[in-house]
């Protein structure tokens, strides 16, 4: 194997682990807050302290919390990943919330990534002209945003435009709209116009993100000694950026979206509850409410498991895109 795969092996590596350790920390944090029993409790009259013990034992509660996260662990492999704390299979639910969360959120990434860096390159540039400030006046106040109040106002702001055509031409809430008989083309129509919303509330602070942190990383490679050196070797301006400039500048962007990806899936939890798709987030927050740990530490895992992947295709990326990694030795 060459030197830049046992990189990316090791990366994967590395990233696996911090997957496992984020779980574990997870589990045992919600094992030690959370009490699926509480509901139990409260019940008048009391319930009977045998029928507590036993749906402790049905829960794993009465073993100790290492014990508990290994059992769950090893179910987890075999496609097992427990119950919930009212009894039902957690296996049933989660590749259906897996796909609604894929479906809503890897569009609006895609599309900031993509926006965020062509903005940054162009806002470089064209630095300080009228159009790069107000660029950046616009990243900043999309940054300072929450994501919650973003969503809302997306949805305050369309909604004289559905009013004025009578008819709910972007939807609010849900992926598909409930009880219409929809196939085909008038089926993906539909879900299309459910997903244009929640897509440009979770795209737009990530575009405002990725296009400063690219505009000043292209700044700098505009400014480098080396882009100096391929215009003496006779390149245009242009040619010298093209065929070098954006390879470096785009370089550190592979190593911000993937520690980043992380953040801005934490933000998706808002969008799935401010437009009602029941994801992963919305499946995690309902989980604390319920005290429930174990759904809690599946969508934690499901969610590590995409920011790993994310990041490792990041290092793939860096392999492609700096010849000098491949040479690299651990």
């Amino acid at each position: 194997m060459t030197t830049a795969g046992l990189r990316l092996v090791g990366r994967l590596a590395g990233w696996s682990g911090l997957c496992l350790a984020a779980v574990l920390l997870t589990y045992t944090l919600a094992s030690l807050s959370f009490d699926p029993l509480a509901d139990l409790r409260a019940t008048q009259p009391p319930t009977p302290q045998a029928v507590l013990d036993a749906r402790a034992a049905e829960l794993g509660l009465d073993q100790p919390i290492p014990l508990r996260f290994l059992g769950w662990l090893s179910g987890v492999v075999s496609g097992d990943f427990g119950v919930t704390a009212d009894g039902h299979a957690i296996a049933a639910q989660v590749w259906e919330r897996a796909g609604t969360s894929l479906r809503l959120f890897l569009p609006g990434s895609v599309l900031a990534v993509v926006l965020g860096i062509a903005l940054g390159i162009w806002g470089a540039l064209r630095a300080r002209g009228a159009a790069d400030r107000l660029s950046m006046a616009a990243a900043l106040v999309l940054l300072a945003i929450p994501v919650f109040v973003l969503g809302t106002l997306l949805k305050i702001l369309w909604l004289p435009v559905n009013q004025a055509a009578g008819t709910d031409l972007l939807p609010f809430s849900g992926e598909t709209t409930p009880g219409a008989d929809l196939s085909g083309w008038a089926e993906a129509g539909d879900r299309l116009r459910h997903l244009v919303l929640p897509t440009i509330a979770i795209a737009l602070p990530q575009i405002a993100f990725y296009s400063r942190y690219q505009r000043a990383a292209m700044l700098e490679v505009l400014h480098s000694e080396f882009l100096r050196a391929a215009r003496s070797r006779g390149l245009t301006w242009g040619r010298a950026i093209r065929g070098h400039g954006l390879r470096m500048a785009l370089i550190p962007m592979t190593a911000l979206v993937a520690f980043s990806f992380g953040l801005h899936m934490a933000g998706g939890v808002f969008t799935e509850r401010i437009f009602g798709w029941h994801g992963l987030g919305d499946w995690m927050m309902s989980a604390v409410e319920r005290q429930d740990a174990m759904v809690v530490a599946t969508a934690t895992l499901l969610m590590a498991v995409l920011v790993v992947v994310v990041g490792w295709l990041a290092d793939v990326a860096l392999v492609a895109l700096d010849p000098r990694t491949r040479g690299e030795r651990r």
